[in-house]
């Protein structure tokens, strides 16, 4: 089992080196297979990716399955429609050379340069969001089960230039106001960021059981769950992403939480499922730094899904009923997502779908992805994901089936 320290590294690793910039996360876990397929999965998953999206569908085997091992899926989505980080480089450069004593005789002929750069990021901001997964499910007729230990966060950066700053520069520009090391101070204007990462630990548990003929499953998986948060608050001139994770800037708190899961199938193709993700809502407050919090909330988020599958065709679909976890400074977002895949005799697959955000088109994405399975025992799954105003993603995953 992957140590969740490692885990929890990796996720804020892929955070900060994303320049900070996230799509809002649509899930709060990630798998290769499920984002590929417009990130669908509560009718469809597998039963080892089951302990992550939905419970229930881990009574759905094959009589030959023992162990299913997913050791580990990745996941990145970036939006950066401003070029954020290119943008705050560009700031500290020109401040580098506005400010450098060695250099103060030019400092006027540096203020227009640095004028423009502020002005060129004035309002920008970029989002971040990753997930790092690893699952071992045991698989069997009467209580299949498994062990989840999973990292999934966000994170948000924006630029705020100040009107002191642009008359500051328009007098040094002027000469009405001659730059020297005794009035010239740091930038008033901010770069703000805020994140939130989520490790959780958890037990998943499923049972199958007949209503009225119809096979049903229930599945549960209670879980420890830390959640940190960073408010990175800085003058624009010092922003540095490897800064953004320090303990200076950082809040931890630790509870319980809850998923549950439900599938039905109706025919020997076609499935249903329902899945409540955190049950129990759970508000963390980041730092207080100048003045200025946020929250981030963990909302429980209910998501209802069909899949119609032969063997070697599958069709998938899911839609959110509830908002998804989020900052309370974002608007709220609920997602629908249609997938499909087409599986070659159990050795390759192809996977193509659609996820938008039913709140904000603006951050609707494709997905597309492939699967190569020897002997149906090593699963190495690869996605990839485009979307509006720069937004991209990425997601790879290797399994284990036994």
């Amino acid at each position: 089992m992957m140590n969740i320290t490692m885990i929890t590294r990796s996720l804020t690793l892929a955070l900060v080196t994303t320049s900070v910039p996230a799509l809002h996360a649509a899930t709060t876990w990630t798998e290769a297979r499920n984002d590929a397929m417009g990130g669908t999965g509560v009718a469809s998953s597998g039963y080892a990716a089951a302990a992550l999206v939905n419970p229930a569908l881990m009574t759905r085997h094959n009589t030959h399955d023992h162990v299913g091992v997913i050791l580990p899926g990745v996941g990145v989505h970036v939006s950066d429609p401003d070029n954020l980080q290119d943008g705050l480089n560009q700031v500290k450069d020109t401040w580098s050379r506005f400010s450098d004593p060695a250099d103060s005789g030019n400092s006027s002929a540096q203020a227009a340069p640095l004028k423009k750069a502020l002005l060129d990021v004035s309002g920008y901001s970029g989002r971040a969001s990753a997930g790092v997964s690893t699952v071992v499910a045991i698989p069997n007729d009467t209580l299949p089960f498994a062990l989840v230990v999973k990292g999934w966060g966000q994170a948000k950066a924006r630029a705020l230039v100040t009107s002191h700053d642009l008359a500051y520069l328009d007098a040094a520009q002027t000469g009405i106001l001659s730059p020297t090391q005794d009035n010239l101070n740091p930038l008033t204007s901010r770069a703000e960021g805020v994140a939130a990462l989520v490790s959780e630990y958890g037990l998943a548990l499923a049972h199958p059981f007949n209503l009225a003929g119809t096979p049903v499953s229930i599945g549960i998986t209670p879980k420890l769950q830390r959640v940190d948060t960073w408010n990175y608050n800085v003058s624009i001139s010092h922003y540095s992403p490897s800064d953004f994770h320090i303990g200076e800037w950082k809040h931890s708190e630790r509870g319980g939480n809850v998923d549950f899961g439900f599938s039905a199938q109706l025919t020997l193709e076609w499935t249903v499922g329902l899945t409540g993700q955190n049950l129990v809502s759970r508000n963390v407050e980041t730092r207080e730094v100048n003045s200025l919090k946020d929250t981030f909330q963990i909302r429980p988020q209910a998501t209802a899904g069909t899949a119609w599958s032969n063997g070697f065709i599958t069709l998938a679909t899911d839609i959110d009923l509830t908002p998804a976890s989020g900052f309370s400074s974002d608007e709220k977002a609920r997602y629908a997502g249609v997938g499909a895949e087409l599986n070659a005799w159990d050795w390759a697959q192809l996977r193509a779908g659609y996820r938008a955000n039913m709140r904000n088109s603006d951050h609707n994405m494709f997905t597309a992805g492939i699967g190569i399975s020897p002997f149906n025992v090593v699963h190495l799954n690869l996605t990839g994901m485009a979307g509006t105003h720069r937004s991209y993603g990425a997601a790879a995953q290797l399994v284990f089936t036994f």
